[in-house]
């Protein structure tokens, strides 16, 4: 209950009006006094700030997230129409930083103090410091408008095709950056834990006299490094999902990608209460969930030793 208060409080600490700025426009200029007032209730804005968080916490109860004044639409339906989108971009960029990390982890952590190890970690060091709206901004700058390899933003062309290759051929060049971003700015955190867990392993008994047997790296790499890593890593997802959602919605945001991200920070704007508090609880309901999925995954793997 005390999230959905705060949920419901800090939009209306914005400064503005909601109205104010549908006033702004030419159609609500020309609303009559009873036509101002039926829009007013129908943004949630009828009453005093009690009477308003009754009422939406009388929908919320019945599953109902109120009504975006600005978009004309329901809430629920523009959550469903940008989520897909913002799955598309975590799911994609996620298995491509953690590969990436237990790949660059492990290979640091077997030559500690070497070159390559000294290079690597500096580089990620870099990295780390870098926020990543400013990583976003960098890639597009370098790869969208300096030399135009992927769109600048966006997650379809103007025209987009109807045939479903060439349509997933698109969607896929409009996230690559995205992805990217995301993947660059939670690579770091995952590459510190697998080198840290490769350093130790290293000096393990069973990890030496593996590699004094000559064991095929291959093998080394997934049944001594990659089976110890994976649960540190499943440990760490559930520690760093706020944060991720966090990057994601930023990212969106650079990109004018249609995620959930664009739509809190479209109702930001636009002083949507309504919009602002659905989307804010479908985003606490996904972290939930993802955490829930993912401390599922860390329970089924310890089961199975």
């Amino acid at each position: 209950m005390l999230v959905v208060l705060v949920i419901f409080i800090l939009p209306r600490l914005l400064p503005g009006d909601p109205l104010g700025v549908m006033l702004s426009s030419d159609y609500t200029q020309n609303l009559s006094e009873a036509g101002l007032a039926e829009l007013r209730a129908r943004m949630g804005l009828a009453g005093g700030w009690a009477e308003q968080f009754g009422a939406w916490l009388s929908d919320l109860l019945r599953g109902d997230l109120g009504y975006s004044a600005t978009h004309a639409r329901p809430v629920a339906t523009l959550i469903a129409e940008s989520l897909p989108w913002t799955l598309l971009l975590i799911l994609g960029a996620m298995p491509v930083y953690l590969v990436l990390a237990a790949l660059a982890g492990i290979g640091a952590g077997r030559a500690a103090g070497g070159g390559f190890d000294r290079g690597l970690t500096g580089f990620v060091t870099v990295l780390a410091s870098i926020p990543p709206f400013v990583t976003a901004i960098l890639l597009m700058l370098g790869l969208a408008i300096l030399w135009p390899v992927f769109p600048a933003g966006g997650a379809l062309p103007m025209l987009p095709s109807d045939q479903l290759m060439i349509r997933t051929g698109q969607i896929a060049r409009h996230v690559i950056l995205p992805v990217t971003a995301l993947a660059l700015h939670e690579f770091a955190r995952f590459y510190y834990l697998a080198r840290g867990e490769a350093v130790v392993l290293a000096h393990r008994p069973f990890v030496m006299n593996a590699v004094a047997r000559g064991l095929p790296p291959r093998r080394l790499l997934t049944e001594y490094y990659g089976r110890n890593i994976l649960p540190i890593f499943i440990a760490r997802l559930s520690d760093s999902v706020s944060g991720l959602v966090s990057a994601v919605v930023i990212i969106e945001i650079v990109f004018s990608y249609p995620g959930i991200g664009g739509l809190i920070y479209g109702a930001i704007l636009d002083r949507d209460y309504t919009l602002l508090q659905g989307t804010t609880i479908a985003v606490a309901a996904g972290l939930l969930a993802l955490n829930w999925l993912i401390d599922a995954a860390g329970t089924a793997l310890a089961g199975r030793g």
